[in-house]
């Protein structure tokens, strides 16, 4: 099947029927590929406090372990998306498959703080070669009507991955040590490459253009250099002069990028994009989504072990509740944002997702049997936000967006996701570490100054991502209804 052509959703001839049973096994293999990305991100996000004990790294180093994986995969998603565009969507795919086998073992076989930031750095880039191109599979395999389903079943498998997760990283961690949740996923990265040698056919890149590198090479300095600024206090003594180099980095990349894409016949990316309504309104909102998703998936292990002092294996069950409610609420709306008006089931979710933070800004400040309930409503929230958000959004995004920009328009999507976990990494790590500095030695009247302190901040972070999930709200209100939902409304 050339997944560059319109799809045929009949099964009248032999042929047909063919292509059509094929597109499904290209959902299946994007689904491996997405599934790969989520359940690496939540086995390690769950044993975080362990790998950095082990380590002996302090708690506002440790995250770059998890941003070393996000920056990578920010800083590569939409060049990758672009160069897909360019050369094809099917060899980038699969070498995305080799690259994450070869880096798995590197961190299974990792020793050190450097050795280990090095092979999640290597994973992200297999990541961005199978996270950019895979939306772009689906949104050109399967017709109008059934791209919402198409990707919802997608989301399931991000949210089969964020389930399984927790609960496989705990228990691989307690039973042979947190180096073997690594070498766990290499078997799906070998089922998803055969499978994809198999069902990814007769893919022809479209007319070949001029690659801008002048755009990427700007693109991945302004990125890597606003980022580093927000994490600026890992460099100690020399935060000063080192945040000040940065700005300077990051204005003049931002310049050259926003210059270079308003005048490139060919740019990396084209800014009129952004004019269309879904796609800019769209892509913002993800990023504010997944900034609150991830502010709470980052401090929550940590809650786990400072507060609670629970394993690794316990904090993996708590951490399934809200993948098992997306799994179960993602599919649904995905369909649904084919029949009815997305804006409104879009804009409902992102309000979940602040609820959620509100929820566990409380259970910092609570205490016993409340503080747990609290902990279980935040984290139903937490999955009904993520889930109900996640398809109809990603399914108006694409919807908006020409054909011939399908892999870039992909690439920048998942690049705004990633964008929002970072920015909740951010929050739930740098800012958390600025805050708890301030009130750990104010902390008086409790069991544990230590504790009472990771409480204070803790609240207070929440509250500040839950107020930022506010901005997602209104952009996810500043979408248009769409337009699979008008033309059932104008039949009835």
């Amino acid at each position: 099947m050339n997944v560059d052509e319109e799809p045929s959703t009949k099964s009248g001839g032999g042929l047909t029927e063919s292509m059509s049973t094929r597109r499904w096994w290209v959902l299946l293999t994007v689904g491996i590929g997405t599934l790969l990305s989520s359940l690496n991100t939540s086995m390690v996000n769950t044993i975080l406090p362990v790998i950095s004990h082990a380590l002996r790294v302090p708690m506002n180093e440790s995250e770059w372990i998890v941003l070393s994986y996000l920056l990578v995969l920010t800083l590569f998603l939409l060049p990758i998306g672009r160069l897909a565009d360019l050369f094809g969507y099917r060899p980038v795919f699969l070498s995305g498959f080799v690259l994450y086998v070869v880096a798995s073992l590197l961190c299974s076989a990792s020793s050190s703080f450097a050795l280990l930031v090095t092979g999640r750095s290597l994973l992200a880039l297999a990541g961005a070669m199978i996270l950019a191109v895979g939306p772009a599979l689906i949104s050109t395999s399967f017709s109008v009507g059934e791209r919402g389903r198409a990707l919802g079943l997608q989301a399931l498998m991000t949210y089969i991955g964020l389930s399984a997760g927790p609960v496989m990283g705990g228990w691989l961690t307690d039973s042979f040590g947190w180096q073997s949740t690594f070498f766990g996923t290499i078997p799906f990265a070998v089922l998803g490459f055969g499978l994809g040698v198999w069902c990814i056919k007769g893919v022809r890149p479209p007319t070949r253009r001029a690659l801008d590198f002048v755009g990427i090479i700007s693109f991945i300095v302004m990125m890597a250099a606003i980022t580093m600024l927000l994490n600026s206090n890992a460099f100690g003594r020399y935060q000063a002069v080192s945040a000040a180099v940065l700005f300077v980095f990051f204005a003049v990349a931002t310049w050259i990028f926003w210059r270079q894409e308003s005048r490139a016949p060919e740019p990396m990316i084209r800014l009129s994009l952004f004019r269309i309504r879904n796609f800019g309104f769209g892509t913002a909102g993800a990023g504010f989504n997944y900034l609150c998703f991830f502010l709470a998936l980052y401090l929550l292990p940590f809650y786990f072990n400072t507060v609670l002092h629970a394993s690794a294996s316990v904090t993996g069950d708590y951490l399934t509740i809200a993948p098992l409610v997306m799994m179960v609420c993602a599919p649904v709306a995905g369909a649904l944002s084919d029949k009815m008006n997305s804006r409104i089931i879009i804009a409902s979710g992102m309000v979940m997702s602040v609820l959620s933070l509100l929820c566990f800004a409380w259970m910092g400040a609570a205490r016993g049997g409340l503080a747990h309930l609290l902990l279980i409503v935040g984290l139903l929230f937490t999955g009904l936000g993520t889930g109900w958000f996640a398809a109809p959004n990603n399914s108006a995004i694409l919807g908006a967006a020409p054909r011939s920009e399908q892999g870039v328009a992909s690439g920048t999507l998942a690049t705004f996701r990633y964008v929002g976990m970072m920015a909740g990494i951010t929050v739930g790590g740098s800012l958390f570490d600025t805050i708890f500095a301030a009130t750990n030695g104010a902390a008086k009247g409790a069991v544990s100054g230590f504790d009472q302190g990771f409480l204070d901040a803790f609240v207070i972070v929440m509250l500040i991502g839950a107020a930022l999930g506010l901005v997602g709200v209104v952009s996810s209100l500043m979408m248009k209804q769409n337009s699979s939902a008008r033309s059932i409304a104008r039949t009835r």
